[in-house]
């Protein structure tokens, strides 16, 4: 393969993948409208009052991801008639695939940088013991947070250290403990990740306040029952938690977290929903985790047995007038009697094919016979192979022609992602 040749494919790999995801992600975009605004609805009306349930609507967005390569979009009669001009368009302007692209890049690349800075800013922190738990301590009056997923980290501003006992100090740590062992960090990764992959939507960035809020009381209930007291005294704590950061600074704002983002629509909303707290039983909540876990593990089976593979191989013929590069015969019954091949040769019965031809105008001196392939997504592929065959020796009998498979480490790639 010659340089020029190894830069022509490597851009046409770059183009074929770009297209393939944005034609996906962008379908995942505008079912998400319609799973947020369901999500919305619940949340605000029947599953006002279930935590737990409520909750667990948000991992409705995991198999959005998946619905990019549903067959439904090209075998529906109603998915082709909606959607194929995205696939169109996508293929007609790949520009518009790599203006998506940058979009995803850049997004996460600021969400990447926002991770960065809070990382390096915690680690420059002097760390303590408190009630036999390792944090890190700032002087800055902000709520205590815990950062990181791989190795989470607790912080703890120094007024609250100051201002509250033993009991309480244990209380708060549960909390953030709680976040950590209900897997509430990985979750916010998968929410950022998301956000930036269906960047098109901007009512994610919007929902992140309420999915926040959410993964929030459900772990001020799991901490309530955890502590064994009583949602009036964990209520009180939040209250003089925030009595405390107040009079450390006039700037503290109360509705801002350490990471900056509003957790809350307001302390007094937090206070109320917690005075709702009642007492629940453990296994009945392991156990709507366990069959909302089933219920998406199934939806993204089901997403994945009614989509394409990863790829498809297309068993077939085309022929092709070199001097034009139009094409003269397509697959079909009668090619197929004329012309066959196996994995080193292209057999042609010469007096049937003429007789294919005789009404094509050939204008070149060599006839291609492009065969087999595969596709990722009906329109979005290629490989295969392909044997030239001059004019001139088409003669009576079968002829054998050289079959060359046009397959690189490009469309290895390309056909296994």
């Amino acid at each position: 393969m010659t340089a020029w040749v190894f830069w022509d494919s490597g851009i046409h790999f770059l183009n074929s993948c770009s297209v393939y995801y944005v034609v996906q992600l962008v379908r995942c975009v505008l079912l998400s409208f319609v799973v947020l605004a369901f999500v919305f609805t619940l949340r605000k009306t029947a599953l006002k009052n279930r935590v737990f349930l409520k909750g667990a609507l948000w991992g409705l967005f995991i198999p959005v991801l998946f619905v990019g390569k549903m067959k439904f979009f090209y075998e529906n009669r109603i998915g082709v008639r909606f959607f194929w001009w995205l696939t169109e368009m996508c293929m007609n302007h790949i520009w518009i695939c790599w203006l998506y692209s940058c979009g995803v890049s850049v997004y996460a690349a600021l969400l990447f940088y926002r991770r960065r800075k809070l990382k390096k800013m915690v680690a420059g922190m002097e760390k303590r013991k408190a009630g036999g738990t390792v944090v890190y301590v700032t002087k800055t009056p902000v709520t205590p947070s815990t950062i990181g997923v791989f190795r989470p980290k607790i912080v703890m501003p120094e007024a609250i250290l100051k201002g509250y006992d033993g009991k309480e100090l244990q209380t708060i740590l549960l909390h953030e403990k709680t976040h950590i062992r209900l897997g509430h960090l990985l979750f916010y990764l998968l929410w950022d990740i998301l956000r930036a992959l269906l960047w098109l939507n901007p009512f994610l960035s919007i929902g992140t306040k309420y999915f926040r809020e959410d993964m929030e009381e459900i772990c001020d209930w799991v901490t309530i029952k955890r502590s064994e007291g009583k949602a009036y005294a964990y209520g009180q704590l939040l209250l003089k938690s925030m009595r405390i950061l107040q009079a450390e600074s006039k700037d503290f704002n109360m509705y801002a977290t350490f990471a900056g983002d509003k957790e809350y629509q307001s302390v007094r909303q937090r206070v109320t929903r917690i005075a709702a707290y009642k007492p629940y039983k453990g296994a009945v909540a392991v156990g709507t985790l366990i069959a909302v876990m089933l219920c998406v593990a199934a939806t993204v089976f089901w997403t994945q047995n009614v989509s394409y593979d990863r790829y498809n191989l297309i068993d077939s013929i085309v022929v092709y007038d070199m001097g034009t590069g139009t094409e003269l015969i397509s697959d079909g019954e009668t090619l197929r009697e004329a012309v066959s091949y196996d994995e080193s040769y292209i057999y042609i019965k010469a007096e049937s094919f003429q007789e294919l031809i005789k009404d094509s105008t050939v204008s070149s001196e060599n006839i291609c016979f492009y065969c087999s392939g595969y596709y990722k997504l009906p329109g979005i592929g290629g490989g295969g192979g392909c044997g030239y065959l001059e004019t001139a020796d088409l003669e009576n009998g079968i002829l054998k022609i050289e079959y060359v498979k046009q397959e690189n480490i490009f469309v290895r790639i390309f056909k296994m992602i």
